[in-house]
């Protein structure tokens, strides 16, 4: 293909994956994105485009782990893939079609972007093991609070409110540090109805999960003595919207917490937003179906799904939120410069081997006050 062909061909794609048109990682990204739309739409092809997503993660890890230049070692992996792909187009498979079988609804794939959203979410969650429900988040939420100088002690007893819950996860984990009551928040009813089920079956008290929009949240002013919003606005039409919601439903004097997705993010979010561009037309249930194939558990799948398959994945830096939280009233905004050794801020923190290439300015995770 010439350069002018992958020009057009790409020109629509850069908005889901600027690094196709340039940057380090621009020529295989081409190669890999042709190679997977050359393949059609065999049922085959499907499984091959969501095989791509776990093989890239695994690249990307080893790469951390080694504390090698992590340009060269993706753009070997991008070009090992697409060799793969252009190899399986050869090969004849497309000719082996059955039964459509179990699809997600049509309806639900092209319908308004919140109930797709919060579908691809509910899907991914509802699997979750005990251990990565009930452990993991209390972990994680207090290494991030205490690493950051947040005494755990102040958050029992305070009504908390968990805009965006998901599966309920980080909810639980509130209730675990101490707080009460805790309110899980969602637009997903699997979601709700899987959090409630679960901690029902664990006979937890004083917290409960109910359907709702972050973008307009159902609480009356300063209702709440903690606002946790993570990882959730940057998949919504309106992500200003939703933190001046926050902060509304906020004490006076409260916690409020922020996590959004981070601009620049380095080589972490440019493999995330090629494979945003390999898997824009796939199904949703289909890529999970792949990756359970792969015998992968369930948040080792919603790790790598996330925000390969969401509707709206945007990336802000932290001038854009900073700016945002202050417009809407918040007080005492803090980016926090650490988190859990899992995170990609702790890697920068800790001055690790190609950090910045790797991660950008890694997870914009803020805390406020009013």
């Amino acid at each position: 293909m010439d350069s002018n062909a992958i020009n057009i061909k790409y020109q629509n794609g850069y908005e889901i994956a600027p690094c196709v048109r340039e940057g380090g990682l621009s020529e295989n990204a081409r190669a890999l994105v042709s190679a997977s739309e050359e393949l059609g739409d065999a049922p085959f092809a499907s499984v091959l485009r969501a095989w791509c997503v776990p093989y890239l993660f695994h690249t990307m890890e080893e790469l951390l782990a080694s504390g090698e230049d992590p340009i060269a070692g993706v753009n070997s992996a991008l070009k090992v893939l697409a060799e793969f792909l252009s190899n399986a187009q050869k090969s004849g498979f497309e000719v082996i079609r059955g039964d459509a079988g179990d699809s997600e609804n049509p309806q639900t794939e092209s319908g308004d972007v919140k109930d797709i959203t919060g579908n691809h979410y509910g899907n991914l969650f509802k699997n979750f093991s005990s251990l990565s429900y009930w452990d993991e988040p209390v972990k994680l939420l207090r290494e991030r609070l205490e690493r950051n100088g947040i005494s755990v002690a102040d958050i029992e007893s305070k009504k908390t409110l968990d805009a965006g819950c998901g599966g309920g996860r980080y909810s639980v984990a509130w209730r675990l540090l101490g707080a009460a009551p805790v309110v899980g928040l969602d637009i997903s009813p699997i979601n709700v109805e899987d959090a409630n089920r679960r901690i029902r079956e664990a006979g937890v008290s004083d917290m409960s999960f109910q359907k709702g929009d972050v973008l307009e949240l159902p609480f009356e002013d300063g209702e709440f003595d903690v606002v946790f919003s993570n990882g959730v606005l940057h998949h919504t039409t309106d992500w200003e919207k939703g933190v001046k919601e926050l902060v509304r439903v906020m004490k006076p004097g409260g916690l409020g917490w922020l996590y959004l997705i981070e601009n620049p993010g380095g080589v972490f979010w440019d493999v995330i937003e090629i494979l945003r561009l390999v898997m824009k037309d796939e199904e949703k249930s289909t890529a999970r179906a792949a990756l359970q194939s792969l015998k992968l558990p369930a948040n080792r799948i919603f790790y790598m799904l996330d925000h390969v398959m969401v509707p709206i994945n945007l990336r802000l830096t932290p001038e854009e939120i900073e700016n945002c939280l202050a417009e809407a009233g918040a007080t005492n905004i803090r980016r926090l410069e650490r988190g859990s050794d899992f995170d990609r801020v702790e890697h920068i923190y800790q001055k690790n081997p190609f950090a910045e290439e790797n991660f950008g300015v890694g997870e914009n995770r803020f805390v406020f006050s009013k």
